[in-house]
């Protein structure tokens, strides 16, 4: 029982968030060819992901990804605007997920699958040491499959304070 109370805390600790969430940046205008993601009525409902062709403090030009025009969108009409700070992976916090996982569903296994010694073993083994063993090979290919999982790059979006009129 002590076990999975440790799994689950430490599930738990390793989602957790430890920030609030970023503050507004007040880069009006924003720099040419800045890659963006932007909500507004002009480009449809939902968020589009480009890159910005020139600023004004009242008009943003925006060059939409796999898209060969360009669109001017008047502040007013920005409803949200993120601009990208960087590339990140989530290698770490999917190994660490993995390995908890994994290493959970191991050391079950590991537990379920025990079976008292016959007389003609080559070694004995008890449930605790099988339980053990199944958690940290399960853990070891949880970790690696999380940590290949979350090595995918994505952007760091950071919000823009949009100049108000």
């Amino acid at each position: 029982m002590r076990v999975g109370r440790i799994l689950y805390i430490g599930a738990l600790v390793a989602t957790s968030r430890s920030g609030a969430q970023t503050a507004p940046i007040a880069d009006w205008p924003l720099a040419v060819g800045s890659r963006v993601r932007i909500l507004s009525p002009v480009l449809g409902d939902k968020q589009r992901v480009g890159n910005v062709i020139a600023t004004t403090w009242d008009t943003l030009v925006f060059h939409p990804v796999k898209q060969s025009t360009s669109t001017p969108i008047g502040t007013p009409n920005i409803v949200t605007i993120e601009v990208s700070k960087g590339k990140h992976t989530q290698m770490g916090k999917g190994a660490v997920m993995g390995f908890l996982i994994f290493g959970g569903a191991g050391a079950f296994m590991g537990n379920v699958a025990y079976r008292d010694c016959h007389p003609h073993c080559l070694w004995k083994t008890t449930r605790r040491s099988d339980t053990l063993t199944g958690g940290v090979l399960g853990g070891l290919l949880g970790a690696f499959v999380g940590a290949a999982l979350g090595g995918r790059q994505t952007d760091t979006w950071v919000p823009v304070a949009v100049p108000v009129r």
